[in-house]
């Protein structure tokens, strides 16, 4: 953005900006102008009182024009045509220099009357028009600067041909209106850019911001940080939940075998891997806890899923290891347990805030992970019951630990479910 002519270097945000700038401004240019007309009835009221006929008839003519041409731009300011197109301030300025011509055209008429000399009231009506433009170009300098000079340039030619006033009046009278062009140019000038600096501003903390909310919609669902934000507390009862456990196979021995970094790399692979399995069957992630991943289908933010999706995820993420474990060349098996059931969510705490679930069902889940085979999935009676036409299952038993014997059904991963499949019972 340069510091003379600023701009912004990319058009869309230039675009952004100067429909912004016009919209923000509308209402200022609107009163302004409401103030011009209101000045202008009131000389129409006033005149009789000191002008002649003709003179009254001169001016209220001039005027009439001016306050319909000030009209119809209040009345375009009002349109998204006006925001869209900068250049109309253009046409209008040269409108508004016409109607402001025709009206000092009429007022000189009567020079003997107000005492004004041709080209002192040239002067104050020019003065009028170059301040009101410094208000009327909005976020449009460049065009300002251009529509400015073209003034200047008319009215310097009009006091040469004017030879009626002396040389030292003409030359008074160009001086004063310089004052008038260099403050308006200048006005003009320093609302843009402090204009421009703030918008620039705004867009980087709308920037941070939006950096900032994807941020926290990865760590807690859109309605429950909405929740936070306005000061709720976050508790909700969920009754048919089915919660995942994934935990990797033998991951302490990797740890002493592999690099520090290497071994990062490996669980960030297996993690990310989870992930998109998460993502593809619409599963909520909770959190990683050391070397296990713990997902959800049917919560906050996975409402729609059920125990099918959590079944797929599981499928999905043992084959995604599978191909995981070729490609590196070390052993990555994971024992996925899965649990239906009720569960409590929430958010606690004030720092590293994340929606939790606890109860039952997740501790269940945990522990059945520790039922599977290694690279199998283990689910309870409830998920199997959810899922049995899915995926062919054995039944088997199983001691949990803090739980107790409970019937655990092993997922077949060899044996896809046929169009009507069966799964084995217990017993």
């Amino acid at each position: 953005m340069g510091a003379l002519m600023p701009r912004f270097a990319d058009p869309g945000t230039e675009r952004a900006f100067v429909e912004g700038e016009r919209s923000g401004r509308g209402r200022a240019i609107r009163a302004l102008i409401l103030v011009g007309i209101a000045t202008l009835l009131s000389y129409i009221v006033l005149n009789p009182m000191h002008f002649p006929r003709e003179g009254v008839i001169a001016y209220t003519g001039g005027a009439t024009l001016l306050m319909a041409l000030l009209a119809g731009f209040f009345a375009l300011t009002r349109t998204r045509f006006y925001l869209e197109n900068s250049w109309t301030d253009v046409p209008a300025f040269l409108l508004l220099a016409a109607g402001i011509a025709a009206l000092t055209a009429a007022l000189n008429g009567q020079a003997t009357v107000t005492g004004f000399p041709p080209h002192a009231m040239a002067l104050v009506q020019m003065g009028i028009l170059i301040v009101f433009a410094s208000v009327l170009f909005a976020g449009t300098f460049r065009l300002f600067l251009l529509s400015a000079f073209l003034l200047a340039a008319g009215f310097a030619g009009w006091l040469t041909l004017h030879t009626d006033a002396p040389g030292i009046a003409r030359i008074y009278t160009l001086t004063n209106f310089s004052t008038f062009f260099i403050f308006a140019l200048y006005f003009n000038w320093d609302i843009e850019r402090r204009a421009r600096e703030v918008f620039a501003a705004n867009r980087a903390l709308e920037a941070e911001r939006a950096k900032t909310e994807e941020l926290l919609y990865n760590v807690l669902p859109q309605e429950v940080a909405a929740r936070l934000r306005a000061g709720e507390a976050v508790a909700d009862s969920f009754s048919d939940v089915t919660v995942v456990f994934v935990d990797l196979v033998d991951f302490s021995s990797l740890a002493k075998r592999l690099s520090p970094g290497h071994l990062v790399q490996l669980l960030n692979a297996c993690f990310s891997e989870a992930d998109r399995c998460a993502e593809r069957h619409g599963l909520e992630k909770v959190k990683t806890i050391g070397d296990a991943y713990l997902a959800v289908a049917g919560g906050m933010a996975s409402r729609p899923a059920g125990a099918g999706d959590a079944i797929a995820f599981a499928r999905d993420l043992v084959a995604a290891l599978r191909g995981l474990a070729e490609e590196s060349g070390i052993d990555l098996r994971a024992r996925v347990g899965a649990h239906t059931g009720p569960v409590v969510g929430g958010v606690i705490g004030s720092r590293r805030l994340a929606y939790d679930y606890w109860g039952d069902t997740m501790n269940v889940a945990s522990r059945l992970q520790g039922a599977a085979p290694p690279g199998g999935i283990a689910v309870s009676e409830a998920t199997y019951f959810q899922t049995k036409a899915l995926l062919a299952y054995r039944a088997e038993t199983h001691v949990l630990k803090g739980i107790g014997e409970v019937a655990t059904y092993v997922a077949d991963l060899g044996e896809a479910a046929s169009a009507t499949p069966r799964a084995r019972n217990p017993g």
